[in-house]
C-alpha cells in the first residue's frame, strides 16, 4: 500500500518549500530510495535542479532533469511529468494535483507551503488520497 505524507512548512515562501525538498530528497536518497520530484513549471523543475547541486557541500546528489522522451536511471529525477520514471519508488510532488500514478510509488510526499492556495490544494490531495485508501500521515513543521 503507498504511504502518502503530508509536511505542512511554517512558511508561505517559495524558496522554502523548496530547500524542504532539497533536505527530503536528501533524506530519501540516503536510505537508499529512487526519487523522483514532480514540479509544477520548467522553471520551477530548474530552480529545484540548481538548488540539489548547490544545496550542500557536505553531500551530493546525483540527479537529471527530465523531459518526455527521457528514460531515467539516475536516483534523482526532476520533471513536470511523470514520462521515464518507473525507476522511482519514491515520488515528491509539487504539482497542484494528485497524482494520477500514485500507485507506481511505495511512498509520496506532499510538501505544502502555508499560504491558503497551497493549503487548500493540500486538503483537496488528502481527500483524494484518502478515497484511494492510502495510508497518510501529516506533519506540521
Amino acid at each position: 500500500m503507498t504511504q502518502v505524507n503530508f509536511y505542512t512548512l511554517p512558511s508561505s515562501e517559495a524558496q522554502s518549500r523548496l530547500l524542504f525538498v532539497c533536505r527530503l530528497t536528501e533524506k530519501a536518497y540516503s536510505l537508499g530510495h529512487r526519487i523522483h520530484i514532480q514540479t509544477e513549471s520548467d522553471q520551477q523543475s530548474k530552480l529545484l535542479d540548481d538548488l540539489l547541486w548547490q544545496y550542500a557541500t557536505t553531500s551530493f546528489i546525483p540527479h537529471k532533469l527530465l523531459d518526455s522522451s527521457d528514460d531515467c536511471r539516475d536516483p534523482v529525477s526532476v520533471g513536470t511529468s511523470l514520462a521515464g520514471t518507473k525507476h522511482a519508488d519514491v515520488l515528491i510532488n509539487l504539482g497542484k494535483q494528485t497524482s494520477p500514478a500514485g500507485d507506481q510509488f511505495s511512498r509520496i510526499n506532499e510538501v505544502i507551503s502555508a499560504d491558503s492556495a497551497s493549503l487548500e490544494q493540500g486538503r483537496n490531495r488528502y481527500r483524494d488520497y484518502k478515497a484511494k485508501n492510502y495510508h497518510i500521515e501529516t506533519f506540521k513543521l
